[in-house]
């Protein structure tokens, strides 16, 4: 069955991957014409770029007036035609007022981390015709879990925007280390904290530039399982002054590292330009992590932790792979959190060793980036918003 209208139950943003996610969908969505998009909840408007405002007027203007006609009603919604697609977390859980919201049909869009499942998750999810899966990781997980119609689309690039260009100059002749992703104790900023400070103990020219910036800092606190760390960011402190201050806690020196949060999506390509290296050693990712795909599509060597949604990008033939440096020491996290079985922990020499190799040898860096930069040409936004309206076709019922 084709897909006539397309509804978001999440609002879209330039500031996290389910915000940048939504965004380009409404985005693809909008350009393409055909199928009518909307937006169930308040968009963030300081979290929307500029160019982007305008072009949702009409559906921030829509989505007040279904607000305002709703006000009073009571139960379920459900919007004939439309496919309602919800974001779904860990246990597949979703908040309550996105719930009641439901499509013909209703499409479960999910990117976990956390392994514990409740023994009736399927049996509760069964009003979504669909499952809709980030990685081949989550997509396998709900296979075997039993839910019956099961998809996976990655998320996209922007491939016009995040691509190689020479250096303006920004750090000067620093060897730039970047590493993205809101901070907790998943996405392993301690282990990028720990490995930099030992490579700038090495080559005092490395900066390390971080984009951190987490819309939840009260997640941040979960870095106190961290065995790398000594404090937690104070989350009293507004960012990036609370990053700054928590990574030179760790030891790492004034000048040796600066977080630019907040930066908009569309701001990053100006900033990785100005980078030498990108660094991701998560310990899992439910999707295929934005912001290495992002990193990659700019031409960057990426360092990469070989676990959960990062095989997408790093391929399964670690030993062959020539479009990032995958980190293969992974051995299991034993002070994860409850659910975290398939969480990874990479091993820190590896991380050293690695960044030491990009420094040395910029021909082979260059190398990778430029096979990063190609393999990433496939996943244009909106490449990936043709499969996924394709996934939808084909497993609507």
């Amino acid at each position: 069955m084709p897909v006539n209208a397309i509804a978001l139950t999440w609002p879209p943003s330039a500031i996290h991957g389910w915000g940048v996610f939504g965004t380009n969908l409404l985005r693809e969505v909008l350009h393409r014409g055909g199928i009518k998009p909307v937006t169930l909840f308040p968009m963030q408007e300081d979290f929307i770029a500029p160019g982007d405002r305008t072009l949702f007027q009409p559906l921030i203007d829509e989505q007040r007036q279904i607000e305002a006609q709703l006000a009073e009603v009571q139960g379920n919604i459900t919007l004939g035609g439309v496919h309602v697609l919800h974001s779904l977390g860990n246990d597949l859980v979703e908040p309550a007022a996105a719930a009641r919201f439901r499509g013909e049909p209703n499409v479960g869009f999910t990117f976990f981390e956390n392994m514990t499942f409740a023994p009736d998750v399927v049996a509760r999810n069964a009003h979504f015709q669909i499952m809709m899966a980030g990685s081949t990781w989550n997509a396998e997980i709900l296979r075997d879990l039993g839910f019956p119609r099961v998809g996976c689309v990655f998320q996209g690039v922007d491939t016009d925007a995040f691509s190689p260009s020479p250096k303006t100059g920004r750090f000067g002749d620093r060897f730039v280390v970047f590493s993205g992703g809101k901070l907790e104790l998943r996405k392993g900023q301690d282990l990028v904290v720990a490995a930099f400070k030992r490579f700038h103990e090495r080559h005092p020219d490395a900066l390390l530039v971080t984009v951190w910036l987490n819309p939840w800092p009260a997640i941040m606190q979960d870095l106190a399982a961290s065995p790398h760390v000594t404090t937690l960011p104070d989350i009293n402190t507004p960012f990036p002054n609370c990053i700054n201050d928590w990574v030179r806690d760790q030891g790492v020196p004034e000048g040796a590292h600066i977080d630019l949060s907040p930066t908009f999506n569309a701001d990053m390509p100006v900033l990785l330009r100005e980078c030498d290296a990108a660094l991701f050693p998560n310990r899992c990712e439910g999707g295929t992590n934005l912001v290495a795909m992002e990193a990659m599509a700019a031409g960057l060597p990426c360092v990469l932790s070989a676990n959960s949604g990062h095989l997408d990008l790093t391929g399964t033939d670690l030993s062959a792979n020539h479009r990032c440096y995958p980190l293969t020491r992974q051995s299991p996290v034993p002070f994860g959190p409850a659910g975290s079985e398939h969480w990874r922990e990479s091993d820190i020499d590896e991380i050293v060793e690695t960044l030491e190799a990009i420094y040395q040898d910029r021909s082979t860096a260059k190398s990778r980036g430029d096979g990063a930069h190609d393999f990433m040409q496939d996943w244009s936004w909106r490449n990936q918003i043709d499969r996924l309206l394709s996934e939808l076709d084909r497993l609507t019922p």
